[in-house]
């Protein structure tokens, strides 16, 4: 198998080496330019991909007409009409939508079902023409008049004057389908189905096809520059009419243009080179080439990217730019831009998938042009392009020795072929290999013939090596012979005469003088080199990471040239000349055209990429070759690249530029020129096109906003531009673009507007401004000048200010030293007055008249502190001391406080106090505030006057009313009660400061005070004070005010628990109150600490007393039935109770009641209201000094009974005991209960007596007694432990000894011992 198909490829290049001239193609062969083909399609944004009609409007914007929708296209994105167009083709006919620009740049289009419509740009919407049905086409010609094609319903004129609508054609030709138009001279020629017609002037018409079978539906006119018209039909191919000939004729097939007869033609373009394209339903679209005498048949090809994406054509267009559009019934809209794709490009998508073109390691061509190229792996391919011949000689086809082929040489009718590893062969010109075994493992990476017979051969490991396909090895050079320092030879190239320079892979560049055989190391070249050029004294040099380097062989300088300079990509594979001293270089960044001008540094750059048609951006090492003709050719990852300099052609089509969007804050707004918008809307965004449509993407912009930037905007491919916070001003902006390759159209398209300044700096506002200037420097003057006069009337007023305050301080002063100084002589006239008054022998007459200086001289004091409490409201030294406690108690014992004094005057005094348990208050104020209302309306209420005290809780405050009668003041004199020592009259009394002093408290408290008049005589005063903790500052409540509140402090606790450590019972105590609140209050402050009894007048205190023996009592003194004078005189004149320590409660007023309290033996007074905290240490001290008694009786110490007993009843009861116990107690059967019956006491009232004087129960009083006995016996007499022990009235003289040692710490023995 592989025999026959060596066979077969030798006949073949026979075959080809014989039919073609060898000579004339060798010296000049045409390089053919490819054609290839870009797409739009929905991917791009297009609405449908069955694009039906295509048409640019004046502006410049393209219009595709698809089955679903209309796409109005500026190259970066589309605008879509809901519009659906017709799209049904058949072999005889065709009904497809059309659009259509006429003369006057107006769009028709012809939708669904034949429906003419008008476009009105400036609502950008369409106007449906119902005049006309089942439209199939329509033309305007050069004099305006406009012709509309039907399906089957005639052909109409509009007259361009008189705008009438003519119907053309003759009854017998009505049914025709009217396809296309042309105007032709002064001759409007028209397709139609069945015939052509020629329409004149006159509306007259003729019938070209007349001479022919009236079959033919005719689709579609084109015409040619020499006048021929071209006429494209239905399954019926192409037919033609020349200038002279009236008649239409079938286009014959020739050898060079073979057409065939039955095409579906759907449309043609003449294009501006005047080739004729021919777009066909089925057979994609042809191109007419009449001058080179070609036809080229364009199909679908899926694996070549270049081709046609359908092979159903149903429109074509030439644009502006002069790119030809193909509208395809599939595959979107393709393109076609003949400067696009800059080079040949051949890649395996093209080739079929038994040739490979990837991987190219070598190029070569022979004589005839064909092109041959090795690849890294996949042999050998053969390549002509003309013949579409492709083919892929390998190791399975053929002899050739490997599939890697890394360099080629075509020298004197052979391909000389380098292996990489397996050495050479050479192909002669029938195709036969001849192979070399004493170079079988030479690897080659470069060839260069020296003559017919001989080339250079670069090795890897071998040096450089002239070969002789005859003799074999002639020359060798390598490191062991000549000065190269490497083995491995890259590249060689022919330098001046008999010279060789030669590139290492790593070790730099060497120059061979052939005739002397010298090598010499070309210096400041070092690394690894890809290529080399010589030309002209100058070797060009491409590295390997270093750029592209220039020796100048004359000057022996060098010049590095890099990515610095402008180059792509820094490693250089490849380095060939043109014929315009321009060098093309390959790299991994793609294809580089290098132009250096004589004595000139910077280098002139043009880089190209994919985008210009290249195989891949990266090229491979040993890949690039310049044939004969000028060609080069360079290979890479992908494929080939092939071209002839000169024919590089660039798109000089200036595109048009158009600002397609204006947006204020992200809101559109239409694009009226000259237009201004207010000054807040500063913020704006421009978007703009340029109109030239292949590959818009690279078109690039730059702009300008005038008065606003200095100059253009840097070139770049975004199409908008956004400009924030604008200052007010006249503005033009100004966009030009470029296309694809870099050529600019100057001229800007333009867009003005202005943003106004704001109100507040027009000219109307600049004048009031200055009207403001001077009105505000008026009014700054004014302002001064009375500042000036105020400064000074503050300055004369602080001045007066200070002297009042140095007078007030000066006031206060003299009120706080004068109160200071008056108390001492106050208290020693109060002290001797109350001490004549508690005498029993004094007459009434020195009574009444110590009793008056006693009552004035306590009025006096307390105007001396009312003076003194004012005096620290003033200076700020009275603080709050806010607590939590019981209002309504306070309250209460307040106004019991005032029920004598009121009684005592004939005054009736109510009061209706409400229980407040909890409110946050200061104590002192309060009872401040109280006091003096109270004391004020008993001092100014008349005999059988009245005097009314409520207080109630409303939300978080007490409201305090006070009323009383016989009242004189008037009403608009109730505010001056409250100045210091108002009068009414003259006559009457002041009302000192009291209620000034109210005035001021009341507003410390953060409280109100409203006075007013009620009836004819009362007058009222109401107080409201905020109860809630919230109303005050923290530093206004009182740290321990927890502490004091319901005795519920630790250290109260253990206070009184340490007072009774001695029994664990809590002691008891009893409460005679009369008023139920207060009892309450009283037991709620005690309850913690004490066991509590209750009595409710003194009657029934008197028996709980006798009941109980409580250890302490608090009575009232003014109680019903039985008063605390009485309970007290009562109970400390009976034996059982007389040491029971008695507190009473008294009024400020009962100052007689209290001389009888203590008279009837009170322990203690304690004066309404009273303070918790006063109460309890009041009690504790009492307790205190009962403990100090009960310490005088001990074990260790006899004491008299009046040493012990704190009245005579105590110690009668106590001499009684002792009577008791001397007669009784050695008898053994003495106990408790006889003790009782002895004293004429009960059990447990004994026990309380006894346990209140000595601290004693009733049996260790007892066993007390009986061991002091014992000790008395021990040291007076001589009697024994045991008769001792029942002397004393022990039972057993153990039980003694065990009490002894319990009582004395010691045995009555070591007792004796002792002493």
């Amino acid at each position: 198998m592989k025999l026959v198909l060596s066979v077969l490829f030798v006949c073949l290049l026979q075959n080809l080496s014989s039919r073609n001239n060898f000579k004339a193609d060798s010296l000049n062969p045409e390089i053919k330019k490819q054609i290839a083909f870009s797409q739009l399609s929905i991917k791009d944004g297009l609405s449908q991909n069955s694009v039906i009609s295509i048409a640019q409007d004046s502006i410049g914007y393209m219009w595709f007409a698809t089955q679903d929708g209309l796409n109005k296209y500026n190259g970066r994105s589309f605008k879509i009409y809901n519009k659906q167009f017709e799209d049904i083709t058949r072999p005889t006919y065709s009904r497809l939508g059309k659009i259509y620009i006429d003369k006057k740049n107006k769009l028709w289009i012809i939708t669904n079902s034949g429906k003419l419509e008008l476009y009105t740009p400036q609502k950008d919407s369409f106007k449906t023409i119902k005049q006309f049905n089942n439209v199939s086409t329509i033309f305007q010609d050069e004099n305006y008049h406009t012709y509309i094609g039907t399906y089957g319903m005639g052909l109409f004129k509009i007259d361009a004057t008189s705008k009438d609508t003519i119907q053309l054609l003759n009854p017998i030709d009505l049914k025709r389908t009217i396809n296309a138009f042309h105007q032709l001279n002064d001759q409007i020629i028209v397709a139609t189905s069945g015939g052509v017609l020629s329409l004149n002037q006159n509306n007259n018409y003729k019938n070209l096809t007349q001479h022919h079978a009236n079959t033919t539906n005719y689709s579609a006119i084109a015409q040619t520059q020499d006048g021929t018209l071209w006429f494209g039909s239905y399954s019926k191919g192409l037919y033609y009419k020349k200038t002279q000939d009236d008649k239409i004729h079938p286009f014959k097939q020739n050898v060079n243009i073979p057409i065939p007869k039955n095409l579906n033609i759907q449309d043609l373009l003449v294009d501006d080179k005047d080739r004729l394209w021919i777009a066909t339903y089925g057979n994609g679209a042809y191109l007419v080439d009449f001058k080179q005498n070609k036809l080229t048949n364009f199909l679908e090809n899926k694996t070549n990217p270049f081709a046609i994406q359908y092979n159903d054509i149903l429109s074509l267009y030439e644009d502006n730019t002069g790119l030809i559009w193909l509208g395809t019934d599939g595959a979107g809209a393709n393109y076609y831009d003949e400067h696009l794709v800059k080079f040949n490009v051949l890649t395996n998508k093209q080739m079929p998938k038994s040739v490979n073109i990837d991987v190219v390691r070598s190029i070569s061509t022979d004589p005839e042009g064909n092109m041959w190229i090795g690849t890294s792996g996949k042999g050998l391919t053969y390549i002509n392009n003309d013949k579409n011949i492709y083919k892929t000689i390998s190791t399975s086809n053929s002899d050739i020795v490997s599939n890697r082929i890394i360099s080629l040489c075509y020298n004197n009718e052979s391909l000389w072929i380098g292996h990489q590893v397996f050495g050479l062969n050479i192909m002669d010109s029938s195709g036969r290999f001849k192979y070399f075994p004493e170079i079988s493992n030479y690897t080659i990476w470069g060839m260069l013939p020296e003559t017919s017979q001989r080339t250079w051969l670069c090795t890897e490991n071998n040096g450089l090596v002239l070969f002789d396909k005859n003799e074999g090895i002639i020359e060798k050079y390598n490191v062991n012979n000549s000065a190269l320092t490497s083995n491995n030879i890259k590249t060689v190239v022919r330098g001046n005469l008999n010279e060789l320079w030669i590139g290492t892979e790593n070790k730099g560049v060497f120059k061979l003088n052939q005739q002397t055989k010298h090598i010499e190391k070309l210096k400041g070249i070092n690394g690894p080199i890809k290529s080399l050029l010589y030309k002209d004294a100058i070797l060009w040099i491409g590295t390997a990471g270093k750029g592209l380097k220039k020796y100048d062989i004359k000057l022996n300088e060098t010049s590095v040239f890099t990515t610095e300079n402008g180059l792509p990509n820094n490693v250089i594979y490849g380095i060939l000349p043109d014929n315009d001293n321009n060098l093309w270089l390959s790299s991994n960044g793609g294809l580089t055209k290098f132009s250096l001008a004589q004595n000139a540094e910077t280098p002139t750059v043009e880089n190209y990429n994919n985008y210009d048609g290249l195989q891949a951006l990266e090229f491979n090492t040993g890949a690039y070759f310049k044939s004969p003709n000028g060609t080069l050719y360079f290979g890479g990852l992908e494929g080939v690249n092939w071209f002839h300099p000169n024919q590089i052609s660039f798109n000089k089509v200036k595109p048009k530029t158009i600002i397609s969007g204006f947006d204020i804050f992200n809101k559109n707004q239409p694009l009226i020129q000259n237009k201004a918008f207010k000054f807040k809307q500063n913020t704006v965004t421009f978007t703009f096109s340029s109109l030239h449509f292949s590959q818009p993407e690279r078109n690039l912009y730059k702009y300008k906003l005038e008065n606003h930037d200095t100059d253009w905007s840097a070139s770049t491919n975004i199409n908008t531009a956004h400009y924030t916070n604008l200052a007010p001003n006249d503005y033009v902006f100004k966009v030009i673009s470029s296309n694809y390759d870099g050529v600019w159209n100057e001229v800007p398209a333009t867009y003005a507007f202005t943003i106004l300044k704001p109100w507040y700096i027009n000219t109307a506002a600049k004048i009031i401004y200055g009207l403001l200037l001077l009105l505000l420097i008026f009014l700054a003057y004014r302002y001064f000048k009375w500042r000036w006069q105020l400064k000074l009337q503050l300055e004369l007023e602080h001045a007066e200010t200070n002297r009042l305050k140095d007078l007030d301080e000066f006031k206060t002063k003299l009120y706080t030293n004068i109160s200071h100084e008056f108390r001492t002589p106050l208290t020693l006239i109060l002290g001797p007055a109350e001490n004549q008054l508690a005498k029993k022998k004094i007459s009434n007459t020195d009574k009444k008249e110590l009793s008056l200086i006693h009552r004035n001289a306590k009025r006096l004091l307390n105007l001396v502190n009312q003076l003194m409490d004012l005096a620290k409201l003033e200076t700020g030294h009275l603080k709050l001391n806010i607590e939590n406690d019981n209002l309504g108690i306070l309250l209460k014992q307040i106004a019991s406080s005032f029920q004598y004094r009121a009684e005592k005057k004939g005054l009736q005094f109510k009061t209706d106090i409400s229980n407040i348990p909890k409110a946050w208050f200061d104590k002192d104020i309060v009872e401040k505030i109280v006091t003096n209302l109270l004391a004020n309306a008993v001092k100014y209420t008349p005999k059988k006057g009245h005097i009314y005290f409520n207080t109630e809780q409303q939300n978080n405050y007490a409201i305090l009313t006070i009323i009383n009668s016989g009242s004189t003041i008037k009403p608009e004199d109730l505010s001056k009660l409250f100045t210091r020592f108002y009068q009414v009259n003259a006559n009457a009394d002041g009302v000192g400061i009291g209620l000034a002093l109210v005035k001021e408290l009341v507003a410390l408290t953060h409280g109100s005070l409203v006075t007013s008049t009620v009836n004819k005589d009362e007058i009222q005063f109401t107080v409201t004070l905020p109860i809630n903790k919230e109303a005050f500052d923290i530093e206004d409540i009182s740290p321990d005010n927890n502490k004091i509140i319901n005795s519920q402090s630790s250290e109260i606790k253990k206070e009184l628990s340490e007072t009774f450590n001695e029994s664990s019972e809590k002691p008891v105590l009893l409460i005679v109150e009369d008023d139920k609140h207060v009892r309450q209050y009283i037991e709620s402050i005690l309850k913690s600490n004490y066991k509590i009894l209750k009595a409710a007048n003194g009657k029934i205190g008197i028996k709980k007393a006798l009941e109980t023996i409580p250890d302490i009592i608090i009575s009232d003194i003014m109680m019903p039935i039985t008063n605390g004078i009485e309970l007290c005189k009562t109970l400390k004149n009976n034996m059982l109770t007389s040491h029971i320590p008695i507190i009473l409660l008294t009024a400020k007023v009962g100052e007689e009641n209290e001389l009888k309290g203590l008279e009837a033996g009170a322990d203690d007074f304690i004066t309404k209201p009273f303070k918790s905290k006063i109460l309890i240490k009041r009690i504790e001290n009492l307790i205190e000094l009962r403990k100090s008694l009960q310490s005088r009786y001990s074990q260790h110490n006899i004491s008299k009974n009046k040493d012990i007993a704190t009245t005579t009843f105590d110690e009668d009861f106590l001499n009684k005991i002792e009577s008791v116990l001397n007669e009784h107690l050695s008898n053994p059967e003495f106990n408790a209960v006889k003790f009782s019956k002895l004293m004429l006491v009960s059990r447990m009232q004994l026990h309380r007596k006894l346990v209140a004087l000595t601290g004693l129960t009733t049996t260790a009083f007892i066993r007390s007694q009986r061991l002091k006995m014992a000790v008395s016996l021990l040291q007076k007499s001589d009697y024994t432990i045991s008769e001792i022990a029942y002397q004393v009235g022990f039972n057993t003289p153990s039980y003694f000894i065990k009490c002894f040692k319990k009582a004395y710490h010691c045995t009555p023995n070591d007792y004796l011992q002792k002493t």
